[in-house]
């Protein structure tokens, strides 16, 4: 899709250079609106080619350009068994993570309203009782809305598969909030709780149910008929809801969840609908006639409120920045079961692109190719200035200061989730180098220092950044890039040593379980009778542990294999507390390994061979348990 897209924007941009004179210099769009729709049969084929690609059963494409003209259409299957079609009107996404953007709105109307303050306590719009929690440090409306209330990151329990069994609004705030592991303002840690705790203190403060507040207060007033928050759906639209598959050699129907974190994902919403939702922010809060918020509110709830030091990667009210064709962006995506979105506003020059699909397989590919063919079509490059303000620092004798692996602080500290940080998406790790010429680098790429601890990728044409948080010796702790963080680690904290340690002992550790019934097998085969057995108390518990240690890791990737993202979505299943309660128990019975390590060196009976086996063997239960425990895999650690 890649090289597809790449080859048909410049064919398609070279065409359009002889008919209508595009300049990449100007900072207004490209294409006057009219001829918006002359790209149609363009977009078209982006759109079969990639949903061809990525194997999307149905999709939405919606651009909005000249704070006035829009373009919808839908694309594919709405039910993909029964060949019904996307409508480009009535047909409705679950837009998931994009309705904090909504919320984040809904904020800022009571911002503006004198009912609630970004910087104030926020324990002053919420009951006395059951928010203890929130006692160590105030916690503001400005630090839930960027997320650095400092919760930790955690997707247990926030989905339900029945109606029935949806946790409400009040009680998520009450009893299911994560622990708060960094200080308000501290780290940028996402959090759909944050979120659902914002909803709580809307419907406090409001005097009406959160679902019944962005309906009335947002979705009425923009003429989103399509629309929906509320669980189950109402009647009315209910049947417009598409459904959502995956992908496994076929097109496999998934069965609809709900959202027990509703104003972090809850939003259903048309193609049509969201055009009415940007071209609201693209007009600095007001569609048509209607003023939902005034430009100066407006104004505050899309600029910069943490990230990177003079740059446009950090995340506003809910909105993240970013750039696209050399320009400020704001954005979401969003992505639950079967669905994924992206919505891009390009305030400059009035543009925005909206994009749902209803399999989330290859989640990234689809909505972000066709963003960038569509925005580079469109608006075209716009060249900066940012080369000019270069003037690079020699870092020479302060290079050690930096240098280091920096692991991503963004991450589940406090749960069993948290064994995605040795394997899965919460594991990055960067590794900064100096270069001897003046320059860091990391993953091929060359960094210039800018003075206060700055660093600039040296490249033309981009005002990427990271930073560094130096301690009080002068070390660099930490490493910000965007929103996110990093923290400098010690060797045997990185990704690749755990890996190194714990793979290789958890092999051999099943190769050492499966030699026992190979081996009688073996012997029985031949006829031959067993030997004797040495230290039979320290084999018994040598094998005994090896055992329940490969049997926990074995049930745990049996579990990621079966649920894959959805592994505790609707709670912890059972069948997964059990595999904890046998890492448990192996990792109590490896406590015993000191005494069997004394034991095994003072045996009378055993030969040094049978010593450095039982020895080793020892090492990798030891390793195995270790890791278990330091990844929250002992004992029952969720929320």
């Amino acid at each position: 899709m890649q090289s597809i897209v790449h080859n048909s924007v410049r064919v398609f941009i070279g065409f359009f250079c002889m008919f209508y004179s595009m300049n990449a210099q100007q900072d207004s769009i490209l294409v006057d609106p009219p001829k918006l729709f002359q790209l149609q049969s363009y977009i078209d084929s982006l759109a079969h080619a990639g949903m061809e690609k990525y194997h999307i059963p149905g999709a939405i494409v919606t651009i909005v350009t000249d704070s006035s003209h829009v373009f919808n259409k839908g694309y594919g299957y709405a039910d993909y068994k029964a060949k019904i079609p996307v409508d480009k009107d009535k047909s409705i996404f679950r837009i998931a993570s994009i309705t904090k953007t909504f919320t984040a709105l809904a904020v800022m109307q009571l911002v503006e309203e004198g009912k609630l303050n970004l910087q104030a306590d926020i324990r002053n719009y919420l009951p006395d009782d059951d928010f203890d929690f929130l006692s160590e440090s105030p916690i503001t409306l400005h630090h839930l809305l960027t997320h650095t209330a400092g919760f930790d990151l955690t997707d247990t329990g926030d989905a339900a598969l029945v109606p029935e069994k949806i946790i409400p609004l009040e009680e998520m705030a009450r009893r299911h909030m994560p622990d708060r592991i960094y200080e308000p303002g501290d780290v940028h840690s996402y959090s759909n709780f944050g979120y659902t705790l914002i909803g709580y203190i809307i419907q406090e403060v409001s005097g009406i149910p959160y679902e019944e507040y962005i309906q009335t207060k947002i979705f009425k007033p923009l003429k989103m008929n399509h629309s929906g928050i509320k669980q189950p759906l109402p009647e009315p639209i209910k049947p417009n809801l598409v459904k959502s598959y995956v992908w496994e050699d076929e097109q496999v129907e998934l069965t609809r969840d709900f959202t027990n974190t509703l104003p972090g994902g809850g939003v259903i919403a048309s193609a049509k609908d969201m055009s009415h939702y940007m071209l609201m922010h693209l007009n600095g809060g007001s569609f048509k006639e209607t003023e939902l918020l005034s430009s100066e509110f407006h104004e505050m709830l899309t600029s910069q409120h943490y990230g990177s030091k003079d740059t446009r990667y950090g995340i506003c009210y809910a909105f993240f920045e970013n750039r696209w064709t050399g320009r400020r962006s704001i954005e979401h995506s969003g992505g639950q079961l079967g669905f994924v979105s992206l919505m891009v506003l390009i305030p400059e020059t009035g543009t925005g692109i909206f994009i749902a699909q209803n399999n989330r397989k290859d989640a990234g590919g689809f909505r972000y190719d066709m963003t960038r063919a569509i925005l580079d079509t469109l608006v075209g490059f716009k060249e900066n200035n940012f080369d000019s303000i270069v003037s690079p620092k020699n870092i020479s004798a302060i290079a050690k200061n930096y240098t280091g692996v920096y692991k991503q602080m963004n991450y589940p500290k406090n749960t069993f989730e948290r064994i995605s940080r040795l394997f899965g998406m919460f594991s990055t790790e960067y590794k900064i180098e100096y270069d001897g010429a003046g320059s860091l680098t990391t993953y091929g790429d060359s960094y210039v220092h800018m003075g206060d601890h700055i660093f600039r990728l040296n490249k033309p044409n981009t005002d990427y950044t990271f930073e560094f948080v130096m301690d009080e010796s002068g070390q660099g702790e930490r490493l910000r890039i965007g929103t996110s963080s990093y923290k400098r680690i010690n060797w045997f904290q990185k990704k690749r040593v755990q890996q190194g340690f714990f793979i290789p002992s958890l092999f051999l550790l099943l190769i050492f379980v499966l030699s026992g019934p190979i081996g009688r097998l073996i012997r029985k085969l031949r006829k031959k009778e067993p030997g004797l057995v040495k230290e039979k108390g320290l084999r018994k518990w040598l094998y005994g542990t090896a055992l329940i240690l490969v049997l926990g890791a074995l049930g745990l990737a049996v579990h990621f294999i079966i649920f894959r993202d959805q592994l505790s979505d609707y709670g912890v299943p059972l069948s997964l507390k059990f595999v904890f309660l046998l890492c448990s128990f192996g990792f109590l019975l490896a406590l015993l390994s000191p005494y069997f390590i004394y034991k095994n060196w003072t045996s009378k009976v055993l030969g040094i061979r049978w010593k450095l086996l039982n020895s080793t063997l020892i090492l990798f239960v030891v390793i195995v348990s270790a890791i278990y425990y330091i990844h929250n895999l002992v004992g029952f650690q969720y929320y």
